[in-house]
Parts: structure tokens; C-alpha cells; sequence
């Protein structure tokens, strides 16, 4: 079992957060995994991305294999375009579809699902920097990479005490809306 998952981007969205909460708890779980990030040296607004690798054998290459990766979730057009093409051919890409716009011809290569996930963190949970827990609930229900509950445990040990119950809430929407996309 080896799973490659991609989050793209820009600089202040989270998607870094969301690979390193999803590679911790993939460790301790008692599996292997690896995060690997770029982002340029605009902070905030610049392009970012996030690897993980999570398999039960040990990690030899801790980076993601262009062209192999299973799974990416992209919350801005920046970040989608310069790093789709890393996705294998009928992978599975999640797009934000008021800020992300795929090409024609990306929907006759890849599996592309719409889930509106800062309009969710922002007008369901009330606090957008929970968009980074929608998407790593989002990752881990369609990649299928980790136990959900397990995931859920760990992200809400990870994150501050006066954001636990938003956080929660966030994971749980994000499970609800890529179980939605997925039948």
C-alpha cells in the first residue's frame, strides 16, 4: 500500500498544514511517510504545494513521483496549474471550483471533482483557516490513504484547544461533501 497525495495552492491557504497533519498521523498510525514542501518566496499569494507519501514499507525517495501522484486537492488556479501534471492519467484531482479552472481537456485526463471548500469553511464553520481540515478530510476519504477516525484524532491533538470544536466540525463537513462528490 503507498499513496501519493499533492496539495496545491497559495502561500496562506493551509495546504502545507494539511500535509503535515496528514503525514503525522500516518506515522502514528505506525505507517511510513514522508511531506515534502514548495513554495515560493512570496509567502502569502505565491504558489505552494505539498507532498505526501504514506506507505507501509519504508520510504527509500521522499518525494513524489511526477506523473504517479494518486491524488491532488488544489484551492487556487495558481497552485492547480503548475502542479496538475504530476497527477497520473485518470488520478483523482479535487479542485475549489470559484477560485481553480481546469482546461477541457484536464476532464478527459484526470477525475475531476468541484467541492466549494472555502465557501464551506467560511459559511458553514464560520472561520476560513479551517479550509486546511476540509481538505485533509477531503484527501483522506477519497484517497482513502488513513483511517478517517483515526485522521480526525490526531488532527484535533494537532491543533489549538480554542479551535478543536470549529476544527472538528470542518473535518466532518469535509467528509460529508466528498462523500457527496464521490457517489
Amino acid at each position: 500500500m503507498k499513496f501519493q497525495l499533492r496539495f496545491g495552492g497559495e502561500g496562506g491557504q493551509g495546504v502545507i498544514t494539511a500535509g503535515e497533519i496528514l503525514a503525522n498521523a500516518a506515522i502514528k498510525k505506525g505507517l511510513h511517510a514522508f511531506k515534502a514542501s514548495t513554495y515560493t518566496s512570496q509567502v502569502r499569494g505565491g504558489p505552494t504545494k505539498v507532498d505526501v507519501i504514506i506507505n507501509e514499507n519504508e520510504i527509500l525517495f521522499p518525494y513524489a513521483i511526477e506523473g504517479e501522484i494518486d491524488f491532488m486537492l488544489s484551492t487556487a488556479n495558481k497552485g492547480y496549474k503548475g502542479f496538475k501534471d504530476g497527477v497520473r492519467d485518470n488520478g483523482i484531482i479535487v479542485i475549489e471550483p470559484n477560485l481553480v479552472y481546469p482546461d477541457e481537456q484536464d476532464y478527459k485526463k484526470w477525475k475531476i471533482f468541484k467541492i466549494p471548500i472555502i465557501s464551506i469553511a467560511k459559511d458553514e464553520v464560520g472561520n476560513v483557516a479551517t479550509q486546511s481540515v476540509i481538505a485533509l478530510a477531503i484527501a483522506a476519504y477519497m484517497s482513502k490513504c488513513i483511517d478517517l477516525n483515526i485522521l480526525k484524532e490526531i488532527m484535533l491533538d494537532m491543533v489549538p484547544i480554542k479551535t478543536k470544536e470549529a476544527n472538528a466540525k470542518a473535518f466532518d463537513l469535509g467528509v460529508e461533501y466528498a462523500s457527496r462528490v464521490e457517489n
